[in-house]
């Protein structure tokens, strides 16, 4: 068996790429950019307003007081899209909206809260302002030639709402990677139909169909793999057309686990079959030529923490993401922990925001044939194989099943 720290090195050994298409902004959320985007407009382009108020001269409003208010003439209403015509001079202003031009000759916005209407097209102004004041100026948020967005970068709709703010309607983005996957075992049964003697439902292939989309490539399932030889060898061949292979169940060492001896005949050259894990030991993974191929337990939670720590990683990579992997915490545990000796256990948990920072308790069953407990969690609580015992209270690193991610790896 080898580490986890060596079972991920190895899956991550020279990935290949997965290419790069242009995709429109509305439709680029999630995907990965494969070059810098630059500027070509500057944001905002002209003064403009950042309130709804009064565009005045700062100097006008110096003596204003709640007393002793300033009064100014209203010179014109100026709507949004519209360009002020009138030009503000001393005891004069104009009525603007967020985001209209400043008029020339004013320097600040006075909101229009702050303003008390007078008879005769007049305004009352009972405090000082600031010149500036509520005043957006030209490239104050980006400049024409400004790199705002990097390669390896993920879009999320703050970055749709700036590429639409620069008039960038379309995007080079990583090819979504196609995953093959591949569920074995006679005992299964399809989603929705009954349950003989003997049979369970085929829930694997469905978490990973999930978890592959999450991570962002686009799954192929290929159904269930009667546990034959000839079979077996069938469905790989078919599986290998595409980006990355994942499997489930299979890898083993039972009677009817045909998988590794497939992948061997069609050419798939292991790099590594078992880690000092728990759950997951039964994992094994190959190449051929440059594309990965996953035989993942056949347990549903086993599968899925395997994804998480392996799989998930590799997608990112291959997609170009500088961040691809999962983000790690220090927790206070709530609840005393027993571990096994000499593996990396990984425990389904959940974390809590106390006073004193995150906190950390396990979620439901440890079996690795239980999937409720994934679901109930929200992070995984790691055990190194040096400890047997974790006390309650104790400081421990857990990985984060969340949106974030981080560019360093979390075990």
């Amino acid at each position: 068996m080898i580490s986890v720290q060596e079972a991920l090195r190895l899956v991550l050994e020279d990935l290949p790429g997965t290419g790069m298409e242009q995709r429109p902004v509305p439709s680029a959320g999630g995907r990965v950019l494969t070059a810098p985007i630059r500027s070509t407009r500057t944001v905002p382009p002209f003064r403009n307003t950042a309130m709804d108020g009064y565009a005045v001269r700062a100097a006008d409003c110096e003596s204003a007081t709640a007393d002793r208010p300033v009064r100014l003439r209203v010179l014109e209403v100026v709507g949004a899209g519209a360009v002020p015509q009138a030009t503000v001079t001393a005891g004069t202003t104009t009525q603007v909206m967020t985001g209209t031009p400043l008029p020339e000759g004013a320097d600040s916005v006075v909101r229009v809260e702050d303003v008390t209407a007078a008879p005769s097209g007049e305004v009352l102004i009972a405090q000082p302002v600031r010149s500036g004041a509520n005043v957006r100026h030209p490239g104050e948020d980006v400049r024409a030639g400004d790199v705002v967005l990097t390669a390896g970068q993920t879009l999320r709709p703050a970055d749709i709402g700036l590429l639409a703010s620069l008039g960038v309607a379309v995007v080079p983005v990583a090819k979504r990677p196609e995953v093959a996957i591949l569920a074995t075992g006679s005992e299964l049964v399809e989603l929705g139909q009954p349950l003989g003697p003997g049979q369970i439902a085929n829930s694997n292939a469905y978490t990973l169909a999930a978890a592959v989309a999450e991570a962002g490539g686009t799954p192929r399932i290929l159904g269930i793999v009667a546990d034959t030889p000839e079979a077996t060898r069938e469905a790989f061949a078919d599986a290998l057309a595409s980006d990355v292979v994942l499997s489930t169940g299979g890898v083993s060492v039972g009677a009817f686990d045909f998988v590794r001896a497939a992948l061997t005949d069609l050419g798939v050259a292991e790099r590594f079959w078992k880690v000092a894990q728990r759950p997951g030991k039964p994992l094994s993974f190959g190449r051929r030529g440059r594309t990965p191929v996953f035989g993942l337990p056949g347990n549903p939670a086993s599968s899925l923490v395997c994804f998480y720590l392996y799989v998930r990683p590799a997608l990112r990579v291959m997609l170009g993401d500088r961040t691809p992997h999962l983000p790690a915490v220090q927790a206070v545990l709530d609840t005393a922990v027993e571990s096994a000796a000499g593996l990396t256990e990984f425990l389904s948990c959940t974390l809590s925001s106390e006073p004193d920072g995150p906190h950390v308790r396990p979620a439901g069953s440890r079996s690795s044939g239980v999937l409720r407990s994934m679901s109930i969690g929200d992070a995984l609580l790691v055990a190194a194989p040096t400890v047997t015992r974790l006390a309650a209270g104790a400081a421990v690193r857990v990985i984060r099943l969340s949106a974030e991610t981080a560019t360093t790896p979390p075990f």
